[in-house]
């Protein structure tokens, strides 16, 4: 199926922790034993499947990336040299500011662009605000991206909301990637894949025409696990 342009997606995030079979089944551990003995308490496995997310930071600011994921994102840096990069979701702004950073460090100007309904726990210092701009859009109201057309190319774009993310690639497909550029979704992938694993997979082969997963960045950790994705074709 080869359908990107169907009118709606569902947003996935609906069926975490319930599934596409709405009956409830409960979870089969599979790298260890339901009932762990307690005379081997000590012993334990501490993650249960979910790893605690580390709180990094950048000059002050906490950056909800881990290092495997800037290592990657570095690299993709210098590889496209992008003039603009969008993330969907702000929080307070860190990787805004690593992003700027890096490329600055680099040699090349990148306006860096930030999407939030709640600009408010955004921290940088207006002192810190050159090439970074902020926009209070909704990730349910597509409407809100219209200011996203006027940016330029190579791009970036960046799922850090997960609200609505489908949707969301299928208007940057149609209005705003052109070829080479890519569209990114953070830390979901390997979620939607355990819950809803046939919506997921039937989703992402809509898009088979015109993007493809970029496989030196998709295994380069837990947090861009195959969801690193390049248009494939060239725009209209």
């Amino acid at each position: 199926m080869n359908d990107y342009s169907r009118e709606d997606f569902i947003d996935l995030n609906t069926f975490r922790g319930l599934g596409e079979d709405p009956a409830y089944h409960p979870p089969v551990l599979t790298d260890r034993p339901r009932d762990w003995p307690l005379d081997k308490w000590a012993e334990a496995p501490r993650d249960l499947g979910y790893s605690d997310f580390a709180r990094y930071q950048w000059r002050g600011l906490k950056m909800l990336k881990d290092p495997d994921a800037q290592a990657a994102y570095h690299d993709m840096l210098c590889e496209l040299r992008p003039a603009t990069i969008v993330e969907l979701g702000v929080f307070n702004g860190g990787s805004l500011v690593w992003f700027r950073d890096m490329a600055k460090l680099m040699g090349f100007d990148c306006q860096v662009i930030g999407i939030d309904r709640d600009l408010s726990r955004c921290q940088i210092p207006e002192s810190e605000m050159s090439n970074i701009t902020l926009y209070e859009a909704d990730c349910s109201d597509l409407k809100t991206f219209e200011p996203l057309r006027e940016a330029l190319h190579p791009l970036i774009v960046i799922d850090d909301a997960h609200v609505n993310t489908f949707n969301i690639m299928k208007w940057a497909v149609d209005h705003l990637l052109e070829q080479g550029d890519y569209f990114i979704i953070e830390d979901m992938i390997p979620y939607w894949y355990r819950y809803t694993p046939k919506l997921l997979t039937e989703y992402l082969a809509a898009f088979s025409d015109v993007l493809t997963m970029d496989m030196m960045y998709s295994n380069a950790g837990s947090q861009l696990d195959r969801g690193v994705f390049r248009r494939s074709t060239p725009k209209p």
